[in-house]
């Protein structure tokens, strides 16, 4: 088997903890089993980090120290934004701690200018604080810093390659959702919940699956329109 076809199979072997924990997780959030819920939640994501390690190890591949580091703090920044969530101040504050972590790896990691499909955050921003408003009161300030810094997080997540950009996307798609679910009444059976994860952990598990496979600088799109063949 060619290097380039054992990629794939790699980076399954490596993952599979992972995705083990993840498909319990929303097993039994979809059963309603609270508290195996709650602590199933807390082991995602130290289970991805560990696919992380396990990837860089049997790949040998290099990744630059700031970039790694970067990658670890926020996924660990994003564990305690998952444990610390019921105190939803605090949990947010880990959440847009980790947010800025992943925006200050792809402007670092990657070269490329962000995607121009990104203009359309603008009103999904704006549409999104209209329709919460009425419901935010005194936390409408911090869930409007949130929503800025996660949209610009899935801005630069587009100047990577096709998996950072896809976990960009998803990450703003869960964190709508879970926005509707703790203000409003909407979004609140067991089976949203789990779309609501689902997507959640996709985006985590493609922003660093992302990070590992293009972890070098890219040429940027105008300097790779004009270069030769």
């Amino acid at each position: 088997m060619s290097r380039v076809g054992a990629r794939p199979a790699i980076a399954a072997i490596a993952f599979l903890p992972f995705v083990a924990v993840s498909v319990f997780h929303l097993t039994v959030k979809l059963m309603g089993i609270v508290e195996l819920d709650r602590w199933t939640k807390g082991l995602t994501m130290p289970a991805l980090l560990l696919g992380v390690v396990l990837w860089l190890i049997v790949t040998r591949r290099r990744i630059s120290g700031p970039v790694l580091a970067l990658l670890v703090a926020a996924l660990a920044l994003s564990w305690l934004g998952d444990v610390m969530l019921p105190f939803f101040v605090l949990g947010l504050s880990f959440f847009l701690a980790a947010h800025v972590a992943y925006i200050v790896l792809f402007h670092l990691a990657f070269l490329r200018r962000p995607s121009w499909w990104t203009v359309g955050l603008i009103p999904w921003f704006a549409g999104l604080l209209l329709a919460l408003w009425p419901y935010l009161g005194e936390l409408a300030p911090i869930v409007g810093i949130y929503g800025a810094v996660l949209g610009y997080m899935a801005t630069s997540a587009s100047r990577g390659n096709a998996l950072t950009t896809i976990g960009g996307a998803l990450f703003v798609a869960s964190d709508s959702l879970l926005a509707f679910r703790l203000f409003t009444p909407l979004f609140q059976t067991p089976p949203e919940d789990v779309i609501i994860m689902g997507l959640y952990l996709g985006a985590q598990f493609c922003i660093a699956l992302g990070v590992m496979r293009t972890s070098v600088p890219r040429v940027p799109r105008r300097a790779a329109v004009g270069a030769p063949a």
